[in-house]
């Protein structure tokens, strides 16, 4: 009795150990053979991936993952990219373009999932899985926070990065372009704050019910702004604007629903 005891508990140990080592180790998508190139940098191929696989802000990893070619050789391109020789409007419509394509590519590296939650725990999809952009290695955090919110300072960003998830903003089936940046940031932000499944006003409660984005990003909506109420006001009509700059309004952050933004 004691035996099977034992036997039952090494195997449990065993099980447990495998699980914890898959969810926190690191992962690198390590790209060998990467030839760099004097040609200026293009998101040509990721255009095309985008519009042949997303729709309405879904996307279709499943046929993504079944003829990754095109996908992959963007990738190619992103890993070997030249970031000096880029003017600042290209060097910030690359970062978002690569985080929204590696974040895809995270996706259909795991596929299928529910959730970019369930890849690795506690984070860990943001955290522990690496890429190569631009000739070095970076988790998405690391583009996210170290990279696109320290040197390009514009709150409007969080609606132009897309999480793979349903409360994000949705993904557009086009590339961000540096000659069109400006307009680009501007529409999808227009977009998530006029949506009432990211913005809500109820006038009877005197509150506003918004998205998550605006209470773990909050210190990044006072660059160029007197917080999120002013920010959301610059976005919306006057009378709503007005609504929410109103002092005894309440803002209540929404639950933030993680599912996949899968196409299916």
């Amino acid at each position: 009795m004691k035996n099977r005891i034992l036997i039952g508990s090494l195997l449990l140990l065993s099980i447990l150990s495998i699980l914890f080592q898959y969810h926190y180790r690191v992962e690198a998508d390590l790209r060998s053979d990467i030839q760099t190139s004097d040609t200026p940098f293009s998101h040509d191929l990721f255009n095309q991936v985008l519009q042949e696989h997303v729709v309405n802000g879904m996307v279709d990893y499943a046929k993504l993952k079944a003829n990754p070619d095109k996908f992959e050789k963007y990738l190619d391109q992103v890993a070997a990219a030249k970031l000096t020789e880029m003017p600042y409007d290209e060097q910030m419509t690359f970062w978002i373009n690569a985080y929204n394509a590696l974040v895809i590519k995270g996706v259909i590296d795991h596929y299928p999932t529910k959730s970019v939650r369930k890849v690795k725990w506690f984070g860990g999809f943001f955290s522990r899985l690496k890429f190569q952009a631009a000739g070095e290695t970076y988790t998405l955090n690391q583009i996210e926070h170290d990279i696109i919110r320290v040197e390009f300072v514009d709150p409007r960003i969080h609606f132009a990065l897309v999480c793979a998830s349903a409360s994000c903003p949705p993904l557009e089936n086009s590339v961000y372009l540096p000659e069109t940046i400006e307009e680009q940031l501007d529409a999808v932000t227009l977009k998530f704050v006029t949506n009432p499944e990211k913005v809500r006003l109820d006038r009877a409660k005197r509150r506003v019910y918004l998205s998550k984005i605006f209470k773990w990003y909050k210190k990044d909506f006072t660059e160029g702004y007197d917080g999120v109420a002013d920010f959301l006001a610059d976005y919306l009509p006057t009378e709503d604007a007005d609504f929410v700059l109103s002092k005894d309004v309440k803002f209540h952050y929404l639950d933030y629903d993680w599912t996949l933004n899968d196409i299916k």
